[in-house]
């Protein structure tokens, strides 16, 4: 049984989905959370340091960082003593885990923290002609979906599903990831909404498009389909040059 406290469960949210918690084994009173994000979510990322440097008492700074592939990002990483309980918590011989007893102390900020992470809404953007008006109309048999990146395996994912369906009533799928071997969440469209109207008060605005349900106007998914297509038709015309050795 885990008892924890509203800061602990904030932190823990935290590093469910982006965030990680480092140990270095030679300093076994410190731990250390790191958090980082694209340029184009540093607000994200700046909305949970803040609130993190609160309940540590601590001042906080974002860095710039170099990721994958060179990408810039931002970063803020830390260091506490308070932090090797959570670790514990957390880890398994190095590995983040999903244990039941912890999910079964989070609610929905950290749900919603989760999501805004780790989760997307796929909007259809398919386009059915009439053939005998030529009017053009939404694709009925293509709705809008949620998506949760998981990637876990199946036993560790039906675990998530059943925390989130317990937390909103919202069922999802639990579906193979065949590239990985691994599994995600898939929502329908009544179980996304579910998961949406449950969290939205947790959401800041800056993350207000993890949860927009609005439907994408006829003539606006026609724009976005046409750019798409042209974006495709650049990459395949573009060259591969092999990197000089």
């Amino acid at each position: 049984f885990v008892m924890l406290t509203t800061d602990e469960k904030f932190l823990i949210g935290t590093v469910l989905g982006d965030g990680n918690l480092h140990r270095r084994f030679k300093w076994e009173n410190v731990t250390s959370i790191k958090l980082a994000h694209a340029p184009k979510e540093y607000d994200w990322l700046q909305w949970k340091v803040d609130k993190a440097s609160k309940i540590l008492n601590s001042s906080a700074s974002i860095t710039k960082a170099l990721n994958k592939g060179d990408l810039k990002a931002y970063q803020w990483c830390a260091g506490f003593s308070k932090f090797v309980h959570l670790y514990n918590l957390m880890y398994k011989e190095g590995k983040k885990i999903f244990c039941q007893n912890v999910l079964s102390e989070l609610g929905l900020q950290e749900l919603a923290i989760f999501w805004c992470d780790d989760g997307c809404i796929v909007k259809n953007l398919r386009i059915k002609t009439d053939p005998r008006t030529g009017k053009q109309y939404p694709n009925p048999l293509q709705e809008t979906v949620g998506n949760l990146a998981v990637y876990e395996d199946f036993e560790t994912t039906s675990t998530i599903a059943n925390w989130i369906l317990k937390l909103t009533e919202a069922r999802p799928s639990i579906k193979l990831h065949k590239k990985t071997g691994l599994y995600y969440l898939l929502f329908n469209k009544k179980s996304v909404e579910k998961l949406c109207n449950a969290i939205k008060i947790y959401v800041p605005n800056c993350m207000a498009h993890k949860i927009d349900l609005t439907t994408i106007p006829v003539s606006e998914r026609a724009r976005i389909l046409k750019e798409r297509a042209i974006r495709r038709q650049e990459r395949a015309a573009t060259p591969v040059v092999d990197d000089i050795v």
